[in-house]
């Protein structure tokens, strides 16, 4: 259902573009750089937390993860095969996400910490309103790369004292679609202003194993949406 309501909205936001589409303002051959800052917001669900396979509960409930915001320095490159059609890739510095206990996990506060590189490639199309406005929507494939994960010291104390010691946080590296929107406004005839918004397909299997063996474990759909508002340079 998330995925749908999502697709739909980016469907309109292209509809809504075409409608109003003139001549493009880019050309074939050129290179559009733009870099800035850019935020990634978990619209995340979690399944319910399991140790060695069953779900864990610490007062006769269940309990499940949360994944805070980030933002980093964005970077994005298109080579324009036509006016219109561009080949774009995202990449930006490593975003550090913090995973929180929800449920009865609530009061083990922050768990993890980890790191992620989400490279995209999307085939994206670009329209030209006048007056320096040039819209455009896209859609692609993302590789989100974890690394750095670090359990925080309080969930460490917290399962230590249930004989769970040595803890060693693992995230499954994810491949899926990415959506976007976004909207380029002309300073002069190479430099301009962006802003845009993504939804990506993230999912993962994140476990935390233990010097006895025992292991807990989580599936999460991370599904951010990702803003940015960057400085734009055509070459």
């Amino acid at each position: 259902m998330k995925l749908r309501t999502t697709t739909m909205a980016f469907a309109t936001a292209a509809t809504l573009s075409l409608s109003a589409l003139q001549a493009a303002a880019y050309e074939p051959g050129e290179w559009i750089v733009r870099a800035g800052a850019t935020t990634v917001a978990p619209d995340e669900s979690s399944s319910k937390v399991r140790l060695d396979g069953t779900v864990l509960s610490l007062d006769g409930g269940t309990s499940e993860v949360g994944v805070d915001n980030n933002t980093q320095i964005g970077l994005t490159v298109t080579y324009m095969l036509t006016s219109n059609w561009g080949v774009e890739l995202l990449a930006a510095t490593p975003f550090t996400h913090t995973v929180e206990g929800k449920g009865e996990l609530g009061a083990v506060g922050d768990i993890a910490d980890i790191d992620h590189l989400p490279p995209t490639l999307s085939a994206v199309y670009h329209f030209d309103l006048g007056n320096g406005f040039t819209p455009y929507v896209g859609a692609g494939l993302n590789y989100t790369l974890f690394f750095e994960e670090d359990l925080k010291s309080g969930a460490d104390s917290v399962l230590s004292g249930l004989g769970l010691t040595g803890g060693d946080v693992e995230l499954d590296n994810s491949f899926g679609i990415a959506l976007q929107a976004g909207l380029d406004y002309e300073i002069n005839d190479k430099w301009f202003v962006n802003a845009s918004v993504r939804w990506i397909d993230i999912d993962t299997d994140a476990e935390i194993g233990f010097d006895n063996g025992s292991k807990l474990t989580v599936d999460v759909d991370i599904d951010p949406f990702v803003y940015s508002v960057m400085i734009g340079r055509r070459f």
